[in-house]
């Protein structure tokens, strides 16, 4: 056992380990959501809430390349979800990203499954401690947020987790 591995630290890694295995029946991956994984949900709801976000925005946002982000808008258009504008600036290199209406029916259709499952988790906990753990989950958010949690995602046996501005290189 590691010299820093307590009985404590056991107890967050267990419970991290199993929120992670939860949270992956709980988000729409689960169900059939036309081949989409949950990057491209969240883009898309980006989408809804930003109409013509510019691409490099949209990659700042998810924590991703600019380079990877057009992969991810590629795979997107090829479906007929969203759309690229180009010449949003003045060099014309810019892209503007919008949602196509079958892009939007799709991200309704996963809202609405999105609410009846968070709907049910939150009919599950007794109504006494919905508003603590619903403090709590903010808290676990802003901690994982602010930590180093990318080296969660770091191959066992590798050197240092890379840094999270990583993925930023590259510029807007």
């Amino acid at each position: 056992m590691p010299a820093n591995h307590t009985p404590e630290i056991q107890r967050w890694w267990d419970e991290l380990e199993r929120l992670g295995r939860v949270l992956g029946r709980v988000g729409p991956d689960e169900v059939c959501c036309d081949g989409l994984t949950l990057r491209q949900t969240s883009i898309l709801r980006t989408l809804v809430q930003q109409e013509g976000a510019r691409l490099s925005d949209l990659a700042q946002a998810s924590g991703i390349s600019p380079s990877a982000m057009t992969r991810i808008i590629e795979k997107l258009e090829k479906q007929g979800l969203v759309q690229r504008v180009r010449g949003a600036q003045q060099d014309g290199r810019a892209a503007m990203v919008r949602i196509t209406p079958s892009g939007r029916k799709l991200r309704a259709r996963l809202d609405r499954l999105m609410e009846e499952r968070s709907q049910a988790i939150m009919a599950a906990v007794p109504a006494a401690q919905r508003a603590p753990v619903l403090d709590a989950l903010r808290v676990l958010n802003r901690a994982m947020e602010a930590a180093p949690c990318c080296a969660l995602n770091t191959p066992v046996g590798s050197a240092e987790p890379e840094p999270k501005t990583r993925a930023l290189k590259g510029g807007n």
